[in-house]
């Protein structure tokens, strides 16, 4: 388990995430933190499907600390660090599963977001409890 995760999800690498040289594309690791960002979120905020999402992705930084092979299972760890008016951050981590090897570090920053409307609102009180209590001891910053 990640340490400092309270939300863990798993992924295995497949052969088609490989580039030439063997090794999981980066582009594919957005794709491995972006299916653990909507898990997190559906089991958070208890939604049910995707039609649902109330978030849209503004930011996205990714650290690259060891490449990736196939075969290799990895548990993709996701927080929340800090919640705004209308935003949130969060931040995950993927690791090796069983050696707990580090292989990347993400920041996301996430806007609650109207899709009818096209915009911005401000996060619900009630969405904003659910958010402190999945990630309380974590030392979430409000």
């Amino acid at each position: 388990m990640l340490k400092g995760f309270r939300f863990v999800h798993p992924v295995e690498v497949r052969f088609r995430d490989l580039d030439a040289l063997g090794h999981v594309n980066n582009a594919v690791f957005l794709t491995y933190l972006e299916s653990a960002r909507l898990a997190y979120w559906l089991q958070v905020t208890g939604r049910r499907d995707l039609r649902e999402m109330d978030v849209i992705l503004a930011r996205a930084e990714v650290d690259y600390r060891a490449p990736v092979a196939f075969g290799d299972r990895l548990e993709v760890g996701v927080r929340c660090a800090s919640i705004r008016r209308s935003s949130l951050v969060l931040e995950q981590a993927i690791v090796e599963s069983g050696s707990e090897r580090l292989v990347a570090e993400a920041r996301k920053v996430l806007v609650y977001y109207d899709y009818a409307a096209g915009k911005s609102l401000p996060i619900p009180e009630a969405l904003r409890q659910k958010l402190l209590a999945q990630d309380a001891d974590l030392s979430l910053e409000v």
